[in-house]
């Protein structure tokens, strides 16, 4: 999946969902190691997309990104497929032929992604 411009109609869920999942497929990029660009070898399966967002959203809303997601409209790996295929749509993400909505389902609980698997960093408060 990489990104092209579009102009954007009305959007399905929360304006900021959109640029998070930008941002996620860069931060996916980033940890598995791919060009930023799709013919240069930089595309990123479905579920590492998903590690992007939930890296991400550790990184950015700690323990409160669910709420953060619930506060956009999206309540499962499956709505972050339904944003991601929404803008592939819209012309501003690309898809191979095996990419499918059904790798987004059910890859993991938020519960589990944000508040059972979450680390505190606290390496800096003691110092």
């Amino acid at each position: 999946m990489s990104l092209t411009k579009s102009s954007r109609p009305k959007l399905i869920f929360h304006a900021q969902a959109y640029p998070f999942i930008t941002d996620a497929l860069t931060v996916a990029q980033d940890a598995f190691g791919r060009d930023k660009r799709i013919e240069a070898g930089g595309h990123i399966l479905p579920r590492e997309l998903l590690e992007g967002v939930r890296q991400l959203g550790q990184r950015r809303y700690g323990m409160m990104a669910p709420s953060v997601f619930r506060s956009w409209g999206i309540f499962s790996t499956a709505d972050f497929g339904r944003i991601v295929f929404e803008m592939i749509e819209l012309g501003d993400m690309k898809k191979t032929e095996q990419d499918q909505f059904s790798d987004f389902v059910d890859v993991y609980s938020f519960d589990d992604a944000f508040n059972t698997d979450y680390a505190i960093d606290v390496s800096k408060a003691f110092k």
